[in-house]
């Protein structure tokens, strides 16, 4: 395992995942059959699916939607693909998938789009209870159809009882967004409706409770990811809003306040949500994709906050003690990362993503380091190394890795997967190579 063959898997697992993230986008020659509901749904121009595979539960799960959160974190990757493309010809393709996303997404805020009313619930006993009440389905309009947490790819509604409301997509969809201005791409009229809206959304409900990033039943809570990058959104938001910002002002007062409340200073780590029941119930790898995804350019829970590496190691250490795969891993590995204490989803393994974000926030702190530059690449790129190990040579990633036999599992192909590698690998190359990093800012 050389220095030459590492940095050659990395190269060549970003490029597969870019292949295969590419894939899921405007996926229009796939069909997905839910007869036992009645569905026939074949994806449009601009959805971004959250896993491709066809799968009922039994045992992998049906991802087979457009996620606002996932979709978002997608496009954010696509966006950087447009701006580092090494001919005009790539960077139009990437380019185009950008600009069907902004018009799906717009086709997503329209409830007169739906077309919920010729739906005829399945009769069959026993399958009623997966479905959502038609009151709720018909009611979707403004604030509340912004609130969704994923449709049909085709555009319709998700008629599956799901953990709603979810106020974080659309800060995600918007810092997407800003970051595809900052590529260079052009802000187009619909881009800017598009981008007002999510924008607006976002100011509205800054800092109120909701379903967290893991959507879990029985979490309306404060959840730090939801607010943190509901404040990336704000912030970065604010040059390309230019003379509206003026009534934002109280958000982000009021996000900030909310964002000091989760810090512990008894446990020396960020809370994942609030209230907490237990001090177990803090730790959640969720703050390492909230500090990620929100990318706050300085100041208080930035990478530039002390307290990001105090929680990031804390969530390290448990992992490293928890996880069977992590307790006899070569000494050149780091730690594959889950999500939280007490995890049962599909075995509660490890995640690409989260573990992907620990390691980026590595080499992002490199990136602006002096002195501690190289310990933070070594940490950065073991935990790259112990990515390495439970991927198969031909660069397929899961949702999870299974926690005892570093199989994968649960959702096959997931397309955040796919993204996270992307960026990541995008960050440590930044790293090596510094650069001046572009913030999502638009003059």
């Amino acid at each position: 395992m050389t220095r030459t063959d590492f940095d050659s898997w990395i190269a060549r697992q970003a490029q597969r995942s870019a292949d295969a993230m590419e894939k899921a986008i405007s996926a229009t020659h796939l069909t997905r059959r839910r007869e036992t509901f009645g569905q026939v749904v074949v994806p449009a121009r601009g959805s971004v699916l959250a896993s491709p595979a066809i799968a009922d539960w039994n045992p992998e799960p049906d991802y087979f939607f457009h996620w606002l959160r996932d979709s978002a974190i997608v496009m954010r990757s696509v966006a950087e693909q447009m701006e580092d493309a090494a001919s005009e010809d790539e960077r139009a393709r990437w380019r185009r998938h950008f600009e069907d996303f902004v018009g799906f997404s717009l086709r997503l805020c329209d409830p007169d789009g739906m077309a919920v009313s010729d739906y005829r619930p399945p009769t069959r006993r026993g399958f009623r209870k997966f479905l959502r009440p038609r009151s709720e389905i018909v009611g979707l309009a403004d604030d509340k159809l912004l609130s969704e947490p994923r449709f049909n790819p085709d555009g319709t509604i998700d008629i599956f009882r799901w953990s709603r409301p979810q106020y974080d997509g659309p800060a995600l969809r918007a810092l997407a967004c800003l970051r595809y201005l900052a590529a260079g791409g052009a802000q187009t009229h619909d881009l800017a409706r598009l981008l007002r809206t999510d924008l607006s959304f976002t100011v509205r409900h800054a800092g109120k409770r909701c379903i967290g990033p893991w959507e879990e039943p029985r979490q309306n809570a404060h959840h730090y990811y939801v607010a943190l990058v509901q404040l990336g959104a704000i912030t970065h938001g604010r040059a390309w809003a230019g003379d509206a910002v003026g009534k934002w002002e109280a958000a982000i007062e009021r996000l900030r306040a909310g964002l000091e409340r989760h810090w512990s200073d008894k446990h020396r780590v960020f809370m994942a949500r609030r209230p907490t029941v237990s001090a177990e119930d803090m730790l959640d790898a969720a703050y390492l994709l909230a500090v990620w995804d929100a990318d706050l350019p300085e100041g208080p829970h930035s990478i530039e906050d002390a307290r990001v590496p105090e929680t990031q190691a804390a969530l390290e250490e448990y992992f490293a003690r928890e996880l069977p795969i992590n307790r006899e891993r070569p000494t050149e590995c780091g730690v594959l990362l889950g999500r939280y204490p007490g995890d049962r989803y599909f075995g509660g393994g490890a995640w690409y993503p989260t573990t992907l974000a620990a390691a980026g926030l590595y080499y992002r702190r490199a990136q602006r380091a002096g002195k501690d530059r190289d310990g933070l690449m070594r940490r950065g790129d073991a935990i790259m190394r112990a990515v390495w190990r439970v991927t198969p040579e031909h660069g397929a990633l899961s949702e999870q890795i299974d926690r005892a036999t570093g199989r994968q599992t649960s959702a096959r192909d997931l397309t955040w997967s796919y993204a996270a590698f992307v960026a990541t690998a995008r960050a440590r190359a930044q790293a090596i190579t510094p650069i001046s990093r572009a913030h999502t800012k638009v003059d």
